[in-house]
């Protein structure tokens, strides 16, 4: 049984691959005692999901105007049924703006009950499969697009890099850009042409990362999540480097230099040689004009 954090999907894959072993992934925030969804890995198809709600459990999937979203478009989960809590306990601010009145609840067993607002983004499959895609607090502004940094992690997943993450950096003010970190050995031009490629198939241009950092892991939290906002955050993208200097002159120019250094040197010279003359001579007329005698009709 898999549950408490998403499953990624190099274990999906790994778990489906036994035979002998069938696993199952529930879903269910603390808000909701004790799950709220699963399904048995076999169930389900080649990329993880939440399945769908257990029984007397109810999802949402919702726009920010709480309307449901179609099936394939991305939304905020939220969750109403028996096992949802009161509330915080102490807290009546937070509770308001998590739990919300469930305009869903025409049943009259079921008036005014309200839903969890669980932060979670997620998706309908067109099997009925539920699937997660990150926290609605991950996502960013660029360009003035909105964007689930979850879903791009979800495509880099299908092509092949189970372990990323994607994140808004703004390394110069006012020129926010996505970068992707992969926990990949290295990425050579040609792996990176493919990814763009890959991922411009699957996503619209502006969600298509500018810069993709290869790492040999991710940065973990003590907890075992992923650090976004420490390590992850602080580490900068490596501008290319300038190619080398170069340090060695044709053999077809050295006489080219050797040329003009000697006309160079040889200006110098004359000009130094004139300049001399020049001054010995300024000083030999001054010399003379005070040696003459003062002629009285000059006084």
């Amino acid at each position: 049984m898999l549950g408490g954090e998403s499953v990624s999907e190099t274990q999906w894959r790994t778990l489906r691959g036994h035979a002998s072993v069938r696993g199952h992934n529930y879903y269910g925030p603390t808000e909701y005692t004790v799950d709220a969804g699963g399904l048995a890995l076999n169930d389900g198809d080649e990329r993880p999901s939440i399945g769908r709600p257990l029984r007397n459990t109810r999802f949402h999937v919702l726009d920010a105007r709480l309307r449901p979203v179609p099936a394939g478009t991305v939304g905020e989960l939220y969750i109403a049924g028996e096992g949802l809590a009161r509330g915080y306990l102490g807290r009546p601010t937070l509770t308001a703006e998590r739990f919300v009145a469930d305009p869903f609840a025409t049943d009259p067993s079921t008036a005014g009950t309200r839903m969890y607002r669980s932060g979670d983004l997620a998706r309908w499959r067109r099997d009925g499969q539920l699937e997660l895609l990150g926290r609605a607090d991950h996502q960013v502004k660029i360009r003035g697009f909105r964007i689930e940094p979850g879903e791009i992690e979800a495509a880099l997943a299908q092509i092949g890099f189970a372990a990323n993450a994607v994140i808004a950096r703004e390394d110069r003010p006012g020129h926010k850009q996505l970068v992707a970190y992969l926990a990949a050995p290295a990425l050579a031009a040609a792996d990176l042409s493919r990814i763009r490629s890959e991922l411009a198939e699957r996503l619209p241009d502006y969600m298509v990362p500018a810069a993709f950092v290869a790492l040999p892991e991710l940065p973990l939290t003590p907890n075992g999540k992923l650090d976004r906002k420490g390590r992850l955050a602080r580490r900068r993208r490596r501008a290319p480097r300038p190619p080398p200097a170069r340090t060695t002159t044709p053999a077809n120019a050295s006489g080219f230099w050797r040329s003009c250094s000697a006309k160079f040197w040889g200006w110098t010279r004359s000009a130094w040689t004139r300049a001399s003359s020049v001054s010995a001579a300024t000083a030999s007329a001054r010399s003379s004009w005070s040696a003459a005698p003062v002629r009285p009709d000059c006084v």
